[in-house]
């Protein structure tokens, strides 16, 4: 994993292992990343300084499933992310064992306690919360297609975008009242959408014959990093919350993937 700065000049390798590590998740003071590693062999979860030092193994994952994708919750101790493991459910005065169901969990950093929060059939995934930790918006395939759901505090599941198209990786704006998220809903190649939550309205903010997709907010709620392979291969921008001013950052010959956003201490 990388981080550079918004000239995309200051490139700075923070892991430097040759497993992958990705989808890194910058906790709310900017001190930890929580990260996605395969370097002891399955995806787990990992978390380490915000200069790439101290990196530490949060995550086991029994029999051979995964753990992956991991998002940090406003209060800076739990983590969300997902993962297949083997869970039991209940069912008809017993219990139910469900293999292979990558479903949303929660570990507590501080007790390395795991709660399961979702139990339905299908993929769930791409976890982002609320600024207030009330709720969590997430992609799940449950209803036979990727749609972006929320989950509200008392564990109820809405489905918000409920369409034909592939609707995923959500980030909820710092001010709580709009979703961004990538869909190919307006055709074959993914496009950059907000979601407002007051009204229910959708607005496309980006528009072109290539994918564009994995928005990620400016800790402000003025920019929005994401993906696009707009010039060949998949590069990081940057552009305006309105959809104007767009920047490319990165220039790499190999795939940039997954912007997070960290403040600087100085």
């Amino acid at each position: 994993m990388y981080m550079t700065d918004l000239d995309g000049q200051l490139v700075h390798n923070l892991t430097n292992h040759p497993a992958y590590d990705g989808t890194p998740s910058v906790s709310p003071d900017f001190s930890k990343i929580a990260f996605t590693s395969e370097r002891d062999g399955s995806a787990e979860i990992y978390v380490m300084n915000v200069d790439g030092t101290d990196v530490e193994r949060l995550t086991t994952s029994p029999d051979g499933s995964f753990s992956a994708v991991p998002e940090w919750a406003p209060d800076g101790v739990r983590l969300a992310f997902s993962s297949n493991r083997t869970y039991r459910k209940p069912m008809n005065g017993g219990y139910l064992e469900v293999p292979g169901n990558t479903k949303i969990w929660l570990l507590d950093t501080q007790t390395n306690s795991l709660e399961r929060l979702t139990d339905e059939l299908g993929l769930d995934m791409y976890v982002t919360w609320s600024p207030d930790g009330t709720q969590m918006a997430f992609m799940s395939v449950r209803d036979g297609d990727a749609d972006i759901y929320i989950r509200d505090a008392h564990g109820t599941v809405r489905n918000m975008t409920n369409n034909d198209a592939r609707d995923t990786n959500p980030d909820w704006s710092p001010d709580g009242r709009r979703l961004a998220f990538s869909s190919d809903m307006d055709g074959d190649d993914t496009e950059i959408y907000i979601l407002d939550l007051d009204t229910n309205t959708l607005t496309q903010l980006t528009d072109n014959t290539f994918g564009d997709s994995d928005p990620a907010w400016s800790p402000d709620g003025t920019h929005i990093a994401f993906i696009s392979d707009r010039d060949g291969d998949v590069e990081i921008y940057v552009m305006k919350a309105d959809g104007t001013d767009v920047r490319r950052i990165t220039q790499s010959p190999g795939d940039d993937l997954h912007p997070r956003w960290v403040v600087v201490q100085k």
